[in-house]
């Protein structure tokens, strides 16, 4: 109890001493530029010390991005030119240390909420990660990727590709084995769903896991027979059918299959193909009244 009140007496008179430290402390006026980073120039200047050489230039890195908002409180606005050179001193610093993982988490994690509009410049953030995944085996690079195409560029098949290979690598959260399955149908691969989530179900090893596998392939399936019906019906008629109770009252079908998720599955008129409202997610009793 002692030490306690010692230290809450100790920081109560050190405020004043760190106020007045705080105005003493020099002030950036004008934002610094972002300078490229030169590879051949740190090996000249710093020739046997490229890790630490990669240490500097990530915390300069760091700093440019973060300079603004420790001193207006206010997010700094960069050029498409400027974000463009940060990238690539992400390749220089991976250059000089290419078993450095933060500046790659960093690229992977942050850049793309801020150039999510420039497809050319997510693009260089992906070829960066997967050139960095050479040599770092750590899910959350192909991961990142992943999330990149299907998120930012709306390329679902692109996504559940690098998210399949995140899902097998060691440390992957298990829900990564649900999602691949999940891009894939939504992306109209059903097939391609079906067939990884039998590959996944194979391979699984926990029971939670399996059981969710197996959930989502009955839904899967039940989407496969759907469609298959579908077709027959277009075929036989020349137009895809109003609802789905359409394919029961001409015969096709005895009965619809439930969705597992306690979703109910439709016809997306457009493509002629189905869908369910749960996406295959689990429904709440209380989302679903």
């Amino acid at each position: 109890m002692k030490r306690l009140l010692l230290a809450f007496f100790l920081i109560i008179f050190s405020i004043p001493f760190m106020v007045k430290a705080d105005k003493m402390k020099p002030r950036v006026k004008e934002l610094l530029p972002v300078l490229p980073y030169s590879y051949s120039q740190v090996l000249i200047s710093s020739p046997g010390f490229k890790s630490p050489a990669a240490d500097i230039l990530f915390i300069n890195l760091c700093y440019l991005t973060g300079n603004d908002v420790f001193n207006n409180w206010k997010e700094r606005k960069f050029s498409e030119e400027e974000w463009e050179r940060l990238i690539e001193n992400v390749r220089v610093i991976e250059k000089l240390d290419p078993y450095y993982f933060d500046p790659l988490y960093f690229l992977g994690a942050y850049v793309p909420w801020k150039v999510y509009k420039n497809r050319k410049l997510l693009l260089k953030i992906n070829s960066t990660l997967l050139e960095g995944s050479r040599y770092i085996k750590d899910w959350r690079l192909p991961f990142l990727v992943g999330f990149n195409y299907f998120y930012f560029m709306d390329n679902k098949v692109e996504g559940a590709k690098y998210l399949k290979i995140a899902s097998q690598m060691k440390g992957a959260p298990s829900y990564l084995k649900l999602l691949v399955p999940r891009l894939y149908a939504e992306s109209g691969k059903l097939d391609i769903a079906i067939a990884v989530t039998y590959e996944e179900l194979k391979s699984a090893k926990q029971e939670s896991v399996k059981r969710a596998l197996e959930r989502r392939l009955k839904a899967l399936l039940a989407i496969k027979e759907l469609d298959r019906a579908l077709s027959v019906y277009r075929k036989r008629y020349g137009r895809c059918p109003e609802t789905l109770d359409d394919l029961v009252r001409s015969g096709i079908l005895k009965k619809l299959p439930k969705d597992p998720y306690g979703g109910k599955f439709y016809i997306e008129k457009r493509k002629c193909k189905v869908w369910t409202t749960s996406n295959l997610r689990p429904v709440s009793t209380s989302s679903s009244r």
